[in-house]
């Protein structure tokens, strides 16, 4: 899937590598997953692999460049997931290239896995992304989550945030959800199958048709 800016494709086996940098104790880690550890590139390879719970993403430049990842996870109802990610590369970290990769996320869940609910824990020591999602008024804050993260020697609070099936496809910031099959060709298959059920089916069972699709 590609945006403007960066595009989303399936984890490499030397995106381990990668990851494993990004995840070391820094800044990228503590703002992009509020944990900072050191990983091999082998441990988190079993541990990704052996969770059937949350996929991953590696975002990267038009150019081919790998600069992050995206992860979402089901949560314990059916539609429910849980965003992250992290951005490696602290030039990049207000070029909107993050910001857009979990939209493209997002854009996949929603049209494509059926999501009902998306959420987003932000730790309340992110600036960047508290600005984001407060300015964002269709996003909506769902509590506080006291003592969350622990950066920097002492605990923050986390802030939860959501968004709705119905409120994304509202968001006109998110632009036109993507589309795997042209909108003109399914319109018109359908008319053609109209003229059909018309042309060869008894009238009455047509009607029937028609309406419980209404």
């Amino acid at each position: 899937m590609k945006g403007h800016m960066v595009q989303i494709a399936p984890l490499e086996e030397e995106d381990f590598k990668l990851m494993s940098q990004w995840l070391r104790p820094s800044a990228a880690s503590a703002l992009g997953s509020g944990k900072q550890d050191f990983f091999r590139a082998d441990q988190l390879k079993e541990e990704i692999t052996n969770d059937s719970t949350t996929n991953y993403v590696t975002i990267l430049t038009h150019d081919g460049e790998k600069i992050g990842f995206v992860s979402w996870k089901k949560l314990q109802y059916e539609g429910s997931y849980e965003l992250g990610g992290i951005v490696g590369d602290h030039k990049l970290w207000d070029s909107g290239c993050g910001a857009e990769a979990s939209v493209l996320v997002m854009d996949h869940l929603f049209q494509y896995k059926n999501a009902h609910r998306i959420q987003f824990i932000t730790g309340l020591f992110n600036k960047r992304t508290m600005n984001m999602l407060m300015k964002n008024k269709k996003v909506v804050m769902e509590g506080i989550l006291r003592d969350y993260n622990f950066v920097d020697g002492q605990y923050y609070d986390a802030v939860v945030w959501s968004v709705l099936r119905d409120e994304y496809y509202a968001i006109d910031e998110f632009g036109q959800p993507t589309t795997m099959i042209p909108e003109q060709e399914k319109k018109q298959i359908e008319e053609e199958f109209h003229k059909f059920l018309q042309e060869n089916w008894n009238s009455q069972i047509y009607n029937r048709l028609v309406q419980a699709r209404r």
